[in-house]
């Protein structure tokens, strides 16, 4: 079989509220989960290729054109709900095009949305949460020329999406799968800000989440593992290839700590030279843990902190509080960690004076990089149910934009206290108290090591003060 596994445009997505553009400035991250996917079936013999127009830049046309020349037998189409738009055009052009392939959409928005995206007219199949078994199920049953019988995940058209277990597959048995083999990928177009400028790869060694935070949809999940020796063996996979850096995207990396310590205790003895970042909870953070990633090379934990208030925290279920945020971005510093956090401006019953105190909060935590943000209430999360119970968002556009999406969307948030207009001055006066201190910029520019290193701040920098309008002094 001839399979293409699409990441599509970026055109008519939805209107995104964060101070600059998708990828602008910050660099753009490889597509791991299709590259699984992709490892998968070249392994068992197929002809795979991932065309990656988000990175790549391509327009839906592009993307279309792209994916005809190839003349693939199968088409793999990964739908972010925000991008929605732009993967349901490029099905329809597909089918319109190449009547004869099958094509199978996936991704975060199927799993939200399945039964209204079978209802698309394009798709043949979808695939609703982890895509590597069912993606390799329908590949051997399209190759044998057979019908495609029922698989956990898989959902075919004109027969109904079943309930439970059917609807959402979260594979349990993660080395069961190879890692991802990154030579099907070309990784020229990706990078990272926050990085030194070597060859950057990402990697999950874990997936699910056992937290029930109200904003977001992962709260069905529970976590499951790579063991140790399987994470490590990818490293030096990765080694091999000539990559010095890699971004774990795992939602929790110390979820299990003796899993930690044993990767970490292995590649001090690989060696590999790699540097690596992770995510991670404040409650989680140790010290004498953080000194061992650190020696085994992880150079940069990300935190997300969301709000400066206890109450927020609290109102969020993040599980966490303010005095286990300073402690934690406290360690990590000291184990040698550059430190970034996340914060929100917009929950369900915050104040400005909250947000005020959210702002005092981050310059007090000092971290080397933080991300200021606007609460997007996204379908499937607890925040966006109870919003339209409430009333807080009339309608539920969400639902309106998988069956009939339309370009351009424009996010909705909660507006009980703050209008939109109001959070975005919020938000940029973040952005400009944080970024553009006269200590912080002294401190960037004194980290430096390279030119493509200042090249890629300063670009980042501009961005953000083109982005942001000045709001004035720092919060007192």
């Amino acid at each position: 079989m001839r399979v293409i596994l699409i990441q599509p445009s970026a055109e008519g997505g939805a209107i995104g509220l964060l101070p600059h553009e998708q990828g602008a400035g910050i660099g753009c991250k490889p597509p791991i989960g299709l590259l699984s996917i992709a490892t998968v079936l070249s392994r068992a013999g197929h002809e795979v290729r991932i065309l990656d127009a988000l990175a790549l830049g391509f327009d839906i046309k592009e993307t279309i054109d792209e994916t005809i020349q190839w003349k693939p037998d199968l088409v793999g189409i990964s739908a972010w709900t925000d991008y929605w738009y732009s993967a349901l055009q490029t099905g329809k052009g597909l089918r319109e095009a190449l009547p004869q392939i099958h094509i199978c959409f996936g991704g975060p928005h199927v799993g939200i949305y399945p039964e209204e995206t079978l209802e698309s007219t394009v798709a043949d199949s979808i695939i609703a949460g982890d895509g590597e078994a069912p993606m390799l199920h329908l590949c051997q049953a399209l190759e044998q020329n057979c019908s495609v019988e029922s698989h956990p995940g898989l959902h075919l058209a004109g027969n109904p999406v079943q309930p439970g277990p059917g609807r959402v597959y979260i594979e349990k048995d993660l080395d069961r799968f190879a890692p991802p083999d990154r030579r099907l990928l070309d990784h020229s177009p990706y990078g990272s800000v926050l990085g030194k400028g070597e060859a950057l790869t990402t990697m999950i060694t874990s997936r699910g989440c056992p937290h029930r935070c109200t904003f977001c949809k992962l709260d069905f999940q529970k976590s499951a593992f790579r063991s140790a020796q399987s994470v490590v063996d990818e490293f030096r996979e990765i080694a091999s290839l000539g990559f010095k850096e890699v971004e774990i995207y795992d939602d929790t990396f110390t979820a299990s700590r003796s899993r930690t310590e044993d990767i970490c205790r292995m590649l001090i003895q690989e060696n590999t030279g790699i540097h690596w970042a992770i995510r991670d909870r404040v409650n989680r953070a140790d010290p004498e843990l953080l000194r061992l990633m650190h020696k085994a090379g992880c150079r940069r934990v990300h935190y997300g902190v969301e709000s400066g208030v206890n109450r927020i925290l609290k109102e969020m279920r993040k599980g966490i509080t303010t005095n286990q945020a300073r402690k934690a971005a406290a360690m990590a510093k000291d184990a040698g960690m550059t430190v970034l956090t996340y914060f929100m401006f917009g929950g369900w019953s915050e104040t400005k004076e909250e947000m005020q105190d959210t702002i005092r909060f981050a310059l007090e935590l000092n971290a080397e990089y933080s991300e200021f943000s606007i609460l997007i209430p996204y379908p499937g999360t607890e925040l966006y149910s109870t919003a339209l119970k409430q009333g807080a968002i009339e309608s539920d556009y969400w639902r309106e934009h998988a069956l009939n999406p339309q370009p351009g969307l424009r996010h909705q948030v909660i507006e009980k206290n703050l209008s939109l207009d109001e959070l975005k001055k919020v938000r940029d006066q973040a952005v400009r108290s944080f970024y553009f201190r006269p200590s912080y910029l002294i401190r960037q520019l004194c980290s430096i090591n390279s030119p493509g290193e200042l090249v890629r701040k300063g670009r980042m920098g501009l961005d953000l003060l083109r982005a942001t309008a000045f709001q004035g002094r720092r919060p007192k």
